[in-house]
């Protein structure tokens, strides 16, 4: 019984996926979908080694993470190089790897374990548009100064050493998009030079919780 209530579990999971990728106007196929799955496999096998993620559920972990990283990817278009700064569990960047697979997304974690761990998704979910960066978003090479279209950081960063960051690391006009909760417009208010005044896009949660993306542009 308990393998058929996971079984379960799983396939509505996967459907509350499907669904809300298609709300936000993005179309999984099949391969996008086997990547998803062998993305929460690996992200269950691994979380309680780590600290990755306090939720078991995977239909919770879809509804209020993955499909919250998804509502980064309209900013997103084919040929676009996206820096996730902190990546941590993957967040957003995996995601966004899975939905954008015509853009390249670098996943920059300086925690060796956790870095590991976005190399064993990487290889696992054959994702050919991702590469782990281990190091410091502050100190990465020279090679990834000002090339980046999109810098994204969901929930790690407060504003200012964020935007600090995203100054090295983004194209002239590149976007920095912070993923944030209810206190996000409160953040925003300092910034440093060199950003435009930040746009706001607030959304719900599928369980009611509100977000917003911040969103910066380097003059």
């Amino acid at each position: 019984m308990v393998g058929t209530d996971s079984s379960a579990r799983w396939s509505d999971a996967i459907a509350d996926l499907v669904a809300g990728a298609c709300a936000l106007g993005l179309i999984l196929g099949p391969r996008a979908i086997s990547q998803f799955e062998e993305y929460l496999r690996t992200l269950l096998l691994w979380r309680l080694r780590l600290s990755l993620i306090s939720v078991a559920d995977v239909r919770t972990i879809v509804r209020n993470h993955i499909l919250d990283c998804l509502t980064v990817a309209r900013f997103i278009r084919p040929g676009f190089r996206v820096a996730d700064i902190g990546s941590g569990a993957g967040f957003p960047g995996i995601p966004l790897a899975i939905a954008c697979p015509d853009a390249q997304v670098d996943l920059i974690e300086s925690r060796r374990k956790k870095a590991n761990f976005l190399r064993e998704v990487v290889r696992n979910a054959r994702l050919g548009n991702a590469q782990v960066i281990e190091a410091r978003a502050e100190s990465v090479g020279v090679e990834f100064v000002g090339v980046y279209h999109i810098a994204v950081s969901r929930a790690v960063w407060e504003i200012p050493g964020l935007l600090q960051v995203c100054g090295k690391l983004l194209q002239r006009g590149g976007l920095a998009v912070a993923m944030k909760g209810p206190k996000a417009l409160t953040e925003a208010a300092s910034h440093p030079n060199g950003f435009s005044e930040p746009q706001t896009v607030a959304y719900d949660l599928a369980g009611g919780e509100r977000r917003a993306l911040l969103l910066f542009r380097k003059e």
